[in-house]
């Protein structure tokens, strides 16, 4: 699917638009485009807000840029899918952070309710 160029911020972030026929509005979160430059290239990524939500806030945690990030990821991808890659990388920063904290052995962890709350909220 085309993704046309987002106005951008010098941070990489811009404003990122929603893509038609994704699921967005009313029934639930849609994609967001933005414009990436990867490895030295320009691209475009199009991924659910929450996960542009988390790679920001890695990226301000580790003082990188977006570019940086993704230029990072892109090295070590292989044949994978870029954006595959950029989730794989934020469910493992984040599983490594956590280590095995909050975690409760006798019933449903307050990570667990968390995640879903903020994952798949109820209306």
């Amino acid at each position: 699917m085309y993704c046309p160029r987002v106005g951008g911020t010098r941070n990489g972030w811009g404003t990122g638009f929603p893509m038609e026929g994704t699921g967005g509005g009313k029934d639930g979160p849609g994609l967001l485009c933005r414009n990436v430059k990867v490895s030295g290239r320009r691209t475009s990524l199009r991924m659910e807000p929450y996960i542009w939500d988390s790679l920001k806030e890695i990226c301000e945690r580790e003082r990188l840029t977006l570019n940086e990030i993704c230029s990072q990821i892109d090295e070590r991808r292989g044949e994978a899918n870029l954006t595959a890659s950029i989730r794989v990388f934020i469910v493992s920063y984040y599983r490594t952070a956590i280590g095995s904290r909050g975690f409760s052995e006798d019933g449903p962890s307050p990570l667990l309710r968390r995640a879903l709350d903020d994952a798949v909220p109820l209306e």
